[in-house]
């Protein structure tokens, strides 16, 4: 219960921050990479119920076209949880592949999530896309690093009951 409320709790500050300073923060840059966090956090269906609701709050706060972004985000990480279950992927692990790293599937779904939240703000041009992506990756990359490496931290030391990856 104490982790649903911290995350609650996370996310709503990152909207009240992204919503008010949009100059510093760029759409998306804050709230995608907590949501991505809280579900790979969690790894259950709580984690991707308040995932979603934050990003549907951010959706209704942007004002921006239909919420393809969110649906994608949500679908691509439920199922990279489903595939990525401790027994199947020989936990504690002990392949070094690109593809088995840790970070890697939380990576791709923000990757994905970003340029699908970028390409779909009101004010879309073709020849802004890659500016609008790069000023949100420099933010969300590091926020996305961090919520892993916290989490990868706390199943080291066990203070989590179930492993993350």
């Amino acid at each position: 219960m104490k982790t649903i409320v911290v995350w609650l709790l996370l996310l709503w500050f990152a909207l009240v921050f992204q919503v008010a300073r949009p100059e510093f923060f760029g759409s998306g840059s804050l709230v995608i990479p907590l949501s991505i966090g809280c579900i790979f956090w969690l790894r259950n269906g709580t984690g991707v119920l308040i995932a979603g609701a934050a990003l549907l709050i951010q959706w209704i706060l942007s004002t921006s076209f239909a919420p393809i972004d969110v649906v994608v985000i949500l679908v691509f990480a439920c199922v990279a949880i489903s595939r990525d279950s401790p027994s199947d992927s020989g936990w504690p692990s002990t392949t070094t592949g690109i593809r088995d790293a840790w970070w890697f599937r939380p990576a791709i779904v923000l990757c994905v999530g970003l340029t699908l939240h970028a390409s779909l703000v009101s004010n879309f041009q073709a020849e802004n896309l890659w500016p609008t992506l790069r000023s949100s990756l420099c933010i969300a990359l590091p926020v996305l690093a961090l919520t892993l490496i916290i989490a990868r931290t706390a199943d080291q030391f066990g203070l989590r009951r179930r492993p993350v990856w």
